[in-house]
């Protein structure tokens, strides 16, 4: 009878891998990294994708010790201000690194990017500057959208050259928005709406005001909000008529990282997600004009 033992090993195996796909999930962490952006991304495997750093080193320090990262198959820099790519030159450096893709582009009086350029050579790291692609690490599809043809890559408004990013696994599909302001959103909605249309928006510019618009939620239409800011009144993020707005579109479901600490986003191939809180509280997002 071993031949039935082995069919029913056989079909016992086969219902455990059917099972263990169905469950796998790409792992979205909004990481609370204050002031700024930094979103650690765990594919089904166990495979890592970054998008941005944030302000200080804590993250980049984080990353082994406290998320177990050991390589990344890809390193996206949104845009270059610090509160996005502060330490990325370190994490390229303290790293094995497959790909980087940003901005590339050797402006003057810009000492951090000649730094990160330096370490993509010494290290030896396959690197594209900005244009469309789509990267595929481990079943999760990462998207670069297109750049405006006409943008300078040198501009005296960085956030407009921000690089969006549209991950997809299966049915599931998150946006990555940097800090993009009026002129390059509306230029996305003109002229590839198609990429915009997502279940999870990372909202853009922090909650700001010009982070979205009547025509930018209407073209991605997200099914739920994520903010990265901090408890910062300088900047007055996230501010309240985005927040609003945010709210209205996703009927309440928004998380913003100065309240909620980390953000877990898990997307699954069928296209529901889960979205998981570090804290909980019911203090509003918002910046009020004098306090939080």
């Amino acid at each position: 009878m071993t031949w039935r033992r082995n069919l029913l090993l056989a079909a016992g195996i086969a219902l455990l891998t059917t099972r263990s796909a169905t469950g796998q999930s790409v792992r979205i962490q909004v990481v609370d990294v204050g002031q700024g952006d930094g979103i650690l991304i765990r594919t089904p495997n166990a495979r890592w994708v970054l998008i941005d750093a944030g302000p200080t080193r804590w993250l980049a320090d984080s990353l082994g010790p406290l998320f177990g990262v050991t390589r990344f198959d890809l390193v996206v820099v949104s845009h270059r201000h610090r509160d996005h790519f502060a330490t990325i030159e370190r994490i390229l450096r303290s790293f094995p690194v497959d790909r980087f893709v940003g901005n590339l582009a050797d402006c003057l009086n810009r000492t951090m990017d000649d730094g990160i350029r330096d370490a993509l050579a010494d290290r030896h790291i396959a690197a594209q500057s900005l244009g469309a692609d789509t990267l595929l690490v481990d079943g999760v599809r990462f998207i670069i959208l297109p750049p405006d043809p006409i943008d300078d890559r040198c501009p005296d408004d960085e956030n407009d050259n921000s690089v969006l990013v549209r991950v997809e696994y299966g049915s599931f599909s998150m946006l990555f928005t940097g800090d993009a302001e009026a002129e390059e959103r509306d230029w996305l909605v003109a002229n590839h709406a198609a990429l915009l249309n997502v279940d999870v928006l990372k909202a853009a510019h922090h909650g700001s005001s010009n982070g979205t618009s009547v025509g930018w939620l209407a073209a991605v239409t997200p099914r739920a909000v994520v903010i990265s800011a901090g408890v910062d009144a300088h900047h007055k993020h996230p501010m309240a008529s985005a927040v609003n707005d945010y709210r209205a579109e996703t009927s309440g479901r928004l998380h913003c990282t100065n309240r909620h600490g980390t953000i877990r986003v898990r997307g699954y191939q069928d296209g529901h997600f889960t979205i998981g809180r570090q804290r909980s509280t019911t203090k509003a997002c918002t910046y009020d004009g004098t306090h939080y």
